[in-house]
């Protein structure tokens, strides 16, 4: 395989990774946020309104990957 594509998988590889990652450690933060505000009496504090945030938080995937890339394989 040639060095540049190789290069551009590279690319290709942190940036969906970096999302990825990125989305767990923000579910699992709004998570345990919700787990210690929560009253046993009430509804359980999670909301399809935090999982849009760590939606809109995962697009800071592709350019954390590309920093990376771009400091470390190119």
């Amino acid at each position: 395989m040639k060095n540049s594509t190789k290069s551009l998988l590279n690319l290709l590889y942190l940036c969906c990774s970096m999302a990825i990652v990125i989305f767990i450690l923000t579910i699992l933060g709004r998570l345990l946020g919700a787990w210690l505000a929560w009253d046993m009496n009430d509804k359980f504090p999670f909301s399809s309104e935090d999982l849009f945030i760590c939606l809109k938080l995962t697009w800071m995937g592709p350019p954390t990957g590309f920093i990376f890339w771009y400091f470390y394989y190119r």
